[in-house]
């Protein structure tokens, strides 16, 4: 059993500037207690799948690789600050609307569907941390956005190295072709 889920993964220096961002907020929020998400792990989650047996891999690869064709490359950009909860995110202001599109074919095209059947509606987000305890401060307005062309999708596996979470590429899926 493999712990999957389908993201549209960051560029490298996206990254790197959103840590630089995160640096920030951690400032900027010094009453806060938020584990925060490692840079090298933020993306973008279309479908979180869960426990996945390896013979069912090969079907859900095949699966998202006949859905995927028929998205075409797109720009990304980032919003506000935002909580619903725990998670501590920023919001997609520019994109919104083709992943939700995408979400939408998958949920019609897969047979595993994962975190799709949830009741509650997708959200595109880009989840920076979440939130043990919250401070008296309030979460302040981001000034800055980060975009990025979105060209692909990726099946992660979640592992749980040295108590620490890892994202693993499985396998790409090129949008457009």
């Amino acid at each position: 059993m493999r712990r999957l889920f389908l993201a549209v993964p960051l560029p490298r220096q996206i990254k790197k500037r959103l840590a630089l961002e995160v640096e920030e907020l951690r400032k900027l929020l010094p009453d806060w207690t938020i584990k925060w998400v490692d840079p090298e792990n933020l993306h973008i989650t279309l479908v979180f799948f869960g426990w996945v047996k390896e013979e069912q891999i090969e079907t859900l690869q095949a699966e998202i690789r006949t859905a995927v064709p028929e998205s075409l490359p797109f720009d990304i950009a980032t919003g506000k600050l935002s909580r619903k909860g725990r998670p501590l995110w920023l919001e997609i202001e520019s994109g919104r609307n083709e992943l939700q599109a995408l979400a939408e074919t998958l949920s019609k095209k897969l047979t595993l569907k994962g975190s799709l059947k949830e009741e509650r509606e997708f959200h595109p987000h880009l989840t920076l941390g979440r939130i043990k305890k919250r401070g008296r401060k309030n979460l302040p307005k981001t000034d800055q956005s980060f975009g990025w062309r979105a060209d692909r999708l990726v099946l992660y596996e979640s592992k749980f190295v040295r108590k620490q979470r890892i994202y693993e590429e499985v396998f790409s899926f090129p949008l457009g072709e």
